[in-house]
């Protein structure tokens, strides 16, 4: 592994650096095992002079929250990150996921993006505020949490339920992918976040013949399944376009130039968004999404022993939607 940058005194001035640092901690959830990585952030942050509290359910997956004062102009601004990373398991990496390797121009590993680069941009921000004395209108509230990959029991769910007063007057956060750049053409945008679509968990039973595996079953539940999932690829949701959808959309095409302004703008008419789509390649991918609900199947359980070809499987099948609002 490569050695960790230590020089606490400047490592503000090395965003890249830090991210680095971060990336070299496994904090794969489950089990999150987040509390070195907090630790290492804590011992940043007191250093620069800041008083800093912890809060956990679990020792071993803590929460650190720091609040740098401001003039007291305006309501606090809230840095919200998550330190737990998705696992790397049965994964292809071109380079080692946990040594924050510098290559290319970019920093590789698990998390680099979700989200421990913005964490370290985060951090970065809040102790050069404290370090270069600047003091912003209002305070700026630091929330590094545990365990937002697996439903945020010992994070940001657990800080809510129990300790709801150290957010007392925020009106606006910046947090994952809250803000980011995005060209169209040579034409630079920053879209901002404002909500995220909302989670439920579809179960479906596939239900037919079974047996033992070295006879030939017609019908059988595998085949079923096998259709099933042909069928969720082939036949989207139906597309409903929401009122801040329509306007991200619009904002975008009313700044671009003819033609691309027209051909974006096509994008709101449910009957030529996919070739749309389609026609804007891996940008129209972004878009994609927002344009309907999404369903995919995650998780396949069966038969427990390879010789048996089980007659109920069940398919996992979690679905994000927004609101027609």
């Amino acid at each position: 592994m490569t050695a960790f940058i230590t020089d606490q005194a400047t490592i503000y001035q090395h965003p890249a650096q830090l991210l680095q640092n971060l990336i070299r901690f496994d904090t794969t959830n489950p089990p999150g095992n987040e509390s070195e990585c907090i630790k290492y952030l804590d011992s940043l942050i007191t250093f620069a002079g800041i008083q800093t509290s912890i809060f956990a359910l679990d020792p071993g997956r803590p929460n650190l929250m720091a609040r740098l004062k401001g003039q007291g102009n305006a309501p606090p601004l809230l840095l919200f990150g998550h330190v737990d990373v998705v696992t790397t398991e049965n994964q292809s990496w071109q380079h080692p996921p946990f040594e924050g390797t510098l290559a290319d121009g970019f920093i590789w590993g698990r998390g680099a993006l979700d989200m421990k680069g913005g964490v370290a941009m985060m951090v970065a921000a809040f102790l050069h505020a404290k370090i270069e004395g600047f003091q912003p209108p209002g305070d700026v509230l630091l929330a590094i949490v545990s365990d937002e990959e697996r439903g945020s029991n010992f994070g940001a769910k657990y800080l809510i339920e129990n300790h709801a007063s150290l957010f007392d007057g925020v009106r606006y956060a910046l947090g994952e992918f809250g803000g980011f750049t995005f060209y169209i053409g040579q034409k630079r945008f920053y879209p901002i976040m404002v909500a995220e679509k909302g989670y439920c968990l579809l179960e479906a039973s596939i239900r037919g013949k079974g047996g033992y595996f070295s006879l030939g079953i017609p019908g059988s539940t595998m085949s079923k399944l096998g259709r099933t999932l042909q069928q969720l690829e082939r036949h989207r949701t139906p597309i409903h376009i929401t009122s801040v959808t329509r306007r991200f959309i619009k904002t975008i095409a009313d700044n671009l130039p003819f033609p691309s302004s027209l051909i974006l703008r096509q994008v709101l008419n449910p009957t030529l968004s996919g070739r749309i789509l389609r026609l804007l390649g891996a940008k129209g991918e972004v878009f994609e999404p927002m344009l309907h609900n999404t369903i995919n199947a995650t998780v396949i359980r069966g038969a427990d022993n390879i010789s048996v070809i089980p007659e109920n499987i069940i398919l996992n099948l979690p679905m994000f939607f927004s609101s027609r609002l």
